[in-house]
């Protein structure tokens, strides 16, 4: 009798450990949805902060201003102009659509050094706000990105306007949003990485404005680098040679790069912004005690 009643005892006791373990892996994926849906809400609350900051300080810098917006165009244009001639003369105009290929070049790589030279600063020039008010810094970070977000635009804008003039083809400029996009993750990963260092180095500006000249002439912008040579295989340990060079043969020659090497160059983007973030997130909480 004892044996015959074994089995349905041990058979309550799996199903009873079966629906416990169930209960379980429901609550713990509740509990997981949860935590993401909680998490998504965060970024679309940073995001909403960090674009109504940027368009409130994009204001105020042209408040009061009698050209307004056209302050954002009044260097790239100016150094266009001069680059255009300087160039010339370089390249012997032997640069197709040169004027095309030194302007997108030229705000690609302004784009990139505003960025990273406003984060330099960012945390100290709202330490008041990171202080009093319990808003994440990484708001600040993205709202300073984002305002040369808008002036990047209107460069673009003049840069139609070339293309209209040079007779050359607007449709590939299409496919620009995907290659910005991963442009922008990768100039952000940078900006929190500078924003940390730029809390404890004080002069870390003055230092990353030195460096962007470098930068600046080791980048192929107004002059074309052959392959096979020295300085073509250094420049492709530089990330922004790629983005301008990937930028360049779709939209001017509408022409596609290999396929890895434009994947790679995603990868690339998103790595450096998650580790970017991943530093930022790590030393965010010691701002206060620094400033």
């Amino acid at each position: 009798m004892l044996s015959s009643r074994a089995p349905p005892r041990r058979g309550v006791a799996i199903q009873s450990f079966c629906a416990h373990t169930l209960d379980c892996r429901v609550a713990s994926l509740l509990a997981m949805t949860r935590k993401i849906i909680k998490m998504f809400e965060n970024i679309k609350k940073i995001l909403q902060l960090s674009f109504s900051l940027a368009k409130t300080q994009f204001k105020l810098r042209n408040e009061g201003s009698y050209l307004g917006i056209f302050w954002y165009l009044l260097e790239p244009l100016s150094f266009f102009i001069i680059l255009l001639f300087l160039g010339g003369v370089i390249s012997n105009n032997s640069i197709d659509k040169y004027p095309l290929y030194l302007f997108l070049g030229l705000i690609i790589f302004n784009f990139f050094l505003s960025v990273t030279n406003s984060a330099t600063t960012v945390i100290g020039r709202n330490a008041g706000f990171i202080k009093s008010i319990k808003i994440g810094p990484e708001a600040f970070v993205l709202a300073s990105a984002f305002q040369f977000v808008f002036s990047h635009i209107f460069e673009i804008i003049i840069f139609i306007i070339f293309m209209f003039f040079y007779k050359a083809s607007i449709v590939f400029l299409l496919f620009y949003p995907i290659i910005f996009f991963f442009f922008f993750l990768f100039a952000l990963g940078v900006s929190f990485t500078l924003a940390v260092l730029g809390v404890y180095l004080i002069d870390l500006n003055n230092i990353w404005q030195v460096a962007g000249r470098f930068l600046f002439f080791a980048t192929p912008i107004f002059y074309l680098i052959p392959k096979n040579t020295w300085l073509f295989y250094l420049s492709v340990f530089n990330p922004l040679y790629h983005y301008i060079s990937i930028s360049r043969d779709i939209i001017i020659y509408n022409t596609f790069p290999v396929f890895h090497g434009m994947f790679l160059v995603a990868v690339i983007s998103v790595f450096i912004f998650f580790l970017g973030l991943f530093i930022f997130q790590k030393n965010k909480n010691k701002f206060a005690e620094k400033l």
